[in-house]
């Protein structure tokens, strides 16, 4: 027995000098950090857990601190929303944005004559009604479900064909949605304010005029949207492959024919 005075504390932490070189410390070098001030005299309770924690800072030991770095881990681990399994051709945009101004014009004006005093009094109101004409999910913009895109038979230009019944939002319609976006981000301000004024005077705008005002003059309000009426339909370019063929929502499923059980032998 030591005749220096060295008490258990201290005895522990000579034990446990060599137990932080790497790996996972074993008894003596958890003691040794807990004891680590123990040859200069006693070491009380709260010193005890302040090295304890100290122990717990440190990255070789799975303790409370290795939870909570899983714990950091399992955040990160969530990622982002899953990839869209038919995103928009962002090259078609320019080729449909004409058509598709005017095609939203004419819808538009459908919807305008089902807006009560409430929507018609408000700029922002009426902002709300026309943002969800270019949202294939709302009511408002079911009509871009309906339509297809289909290639001229020279191939220059491509049109909008409305279809007898929706279809799945997939590829064509995600690209179609995304033009009346690039229309709207372009004509949003002047078209709300235009509507309001017209509805102020008690004059709304007849159908061939709002198409006109929006879409076709030369100071139409989405004449600087690219690919828009205004500013001429690029060509479409001859390595364009043509898009998927229109995929309707009341077309029947296909169920594959049931075989025979082969017949048993006797």
């Amino acid at each position: 027995m030591p005749d220096d005075g060295v008490d258990m504390a201290s005895m522990m932490g000579g034990m446990g000098g060599d137990g932080g070189a790497g790996g996972m410390p074993d008894m003596a070098s958890m003691m040794g950090g807990m004891g680590g001030a123990g040859g200069a005299g006693g070491m009380d309770m709260a010193s005890m857990m302040s090295g304890m924690g100290g122990m717990g800072g440190m990255g070789g030991m799975e303790g409370m601190g290795g939870m909570g770095g899983m714990g950091g881990m399992g955040g990160g681990g969530g990622g982002g929303p899953p990839a869209d399994p038919f995103p928009p051709v962002k090259s078609d945009v320019k080729l449909i944005a004409c058509s598709t101004c005017k095609t939203l014009a004419r819808r538009l004006h459908s919807e305008m004559s089902k807006w009560d005093k409430k929507t018609i009094a408000s700029e922002e109101a009426i902002r709300s009604k026309v943002t969800q004409m270019c949202d294939s999910s709302s009511v408002s913009g079911a009509w871009v479900r309906e339509l297809d895109m289909v290639e001229s038979s020279d191939g220059k230009k491509i049109e909008l064909k409305r279809q007898s019944s929706q279809g799945y939002c997939e590829v064509e319609c995600k690209t179609i949605e995304l033009a009346c976006k690039a229309v709207l981000e372009e004509s949003e301000i002047d078209l709300v304010v235009g509507i309001y004024k017209s509805f102020k005077a008690n004059k709304k705008l007849e159908k061939a005029a709002l198409i006109e005002r929006w879409c076709t003059s030369e100071e139409a309000w989405a004449a600087n949207v690219e690919g828009g009426c205004a500013s001429g339909v690029p060509k479409v370019p001859k390595n364009r492959k043509p898009g998927p063929p229109f995929a309707s929502k009341s077309a029947p499923a296909f169920v594959p024919p049931v075989s025979a059980p082969p017949s048993a032998e006797l």
